[in-house]
C-alpha cells in the first residue's frame, strides 16, 4: 500500500471514530446537575384570629385580674364596665383591650361630664382619679364586638407622685382665680432649681407668680431665643401672687425658679396686656 493509501485508510477510521461519538452523545439524556437547587420554604401562615376566651384571658393577664371580677367581659357583654359608688379619695382606672387594635375608656362621675381616652391594646392605660365620693362610672369600649373584648378595674391609687401632682394642680387652680382671656398657665413642684416653658407669642404681658414650701423663691425670665425678659428677683413665698410687667421678643419664654424642695410649689401664667 501506497503511503498515501496508508493515510487515506487512517483518516477514515478517525472519521468513522469520531461519527460515532457524536452519535452516541446525541443519543444521551440530559439530566442536569446532580444537586437540585434547594426548594424556598413557604411563606409562613397568618396566625388565626383568637378566639373570644384567648381575648378575655389576655384582658385579665393585662389588668392582673380574674376573668370572673367585675368590669371583666363576658358572654353577655364584650365590653367591661363599672358602676358603683366610692368614697371620697384618690383612686387609679385601669383599662385594658384584646382583639382589636384600640378602646376607648370613659370615666363618669356625679356631675354626669365623661371623660373619655382613647388607648392602644398593646399596653394598658391608667387614668388618675380624684374622686369626691359618690356614683362613678368605668366603662371601656372596642371599636368591634366579639371576639375582642375590653375591661377595667380600679384601686386605691398607689403613686404618691400622681397625689402630688393632683394636690399642686388644685393648689394652682386656687391662687391664680380666676381665669382671665388669653392667659397661659403652668405649675411646677421640684426638689431643685427648675425651669419651665411656656409657648407665648412675641409681645407684651403681665407675669403672674406665687410659690408655696419655701421662705422665697427665687425668678428669672428668658425668651426662647436667649434674651433676658426678668432679671433675678427674690419673691417671697407668702400666698400673695406677685405681678409684673414683661416684653417677649420673641416666641416661647422659660421661667427658672428655685431653690425647690420637698414640700416647694410654684403657679405662674401670662396675661396679654390689654392695647
Amino acid at each position: 500500500m501506497s503511503a498515501l493509501g496508508g493515510k487515506r485508510a487512517r483518516r477514515g477510521v478517525v472519521l468513522f471514530a469520531v461519527a460515532a461519538m457524536v452519535i452516541s452523545v446525541a443519543g444521551c439524556e440530559y439530566s442536569g446537575p446532580s444537586e437540585q437547587p434547594a426548594q424556598t420554604s413557604p411563606p409562613s401562615a397568618t396566625s388565626p384570629p383568637r378566639s373570644f376566651e384567648d381575648n378575655v384571658g389576655e384582658v385579665a393577664r393585662l389588668l392582673e385580674a380574674s376573668p370572673a371580677d367585675p368590669g371583666m367581659p363576658s358572654e353577655a357583654e364584650p365590653a367591661g364596665k363599672l358602676s358603683l359608688v366610692l368614697a371620697p379619695g384618690d383612686y387609679m382606672v385601669t383599662g385594658a383591650c384584646a382583639g382589636v387594635y384600640g378602646a376607648k375608656l370613659t370615666i363618669v362621675k356625679a356631675d354626669g361630664v365623661p371623660e373619655a381616652s382613647s388607648f392602644e391594646c398593646t399596653s394598658t392605660l391608667d387614668r388618675f382619679v380624684r374622686h369626691d365620693g359618690g356614683p362613678i362610672t368605668i366603662s371601656a369600649v372596642p371599636p368591634t364586638g366579639k371576639p375582642s373584648a375590653t375591661g377595667v378595674k380600679v384601686q386605691t391609687n398607689p403613686d404618691r407622685r400622681a397625689s402630688d401632682l393632683e394636690d399642686v394642680s388644685e393648689w394652682a387652680a386656687q391662687q391664680l382665680q380666676p381665669h382671665l382671656p388669653g392667659e397661659l398657665r403652668g405649675t411646677s413642684s421640684a426638689e431643685t432649681t427648675t425651669t419651665a416653658s411656656l409657648t407665648a407669642e412675641p409681645g407684651q404681658y403681665e407675669l403672674h407668680f406665687v410659690c408655696a414650701g419655701l421662705p422665697v423663691a427665687e425668678l428669672s425670665v428668658s425668651s426662647w431665643g436667649g434674651a433676658q425678659v426678668l432679671a433675678p428677683v427674690q419673691v417671697p413665698c407668702s400666698g400673695s401672687v406677685f405681678k409684673v410687667p414683661v416684653l417677649l421678643p420673641s416666641e416661647g419664654v422659660d421661667l427658672r425658679m428655685g431653690p425647690g424642695g420637698l414640700d416647694s410649689r410654684f403657679a405662674y401664667r401670662l396675661v396679654p396686656s390689654q392695647p
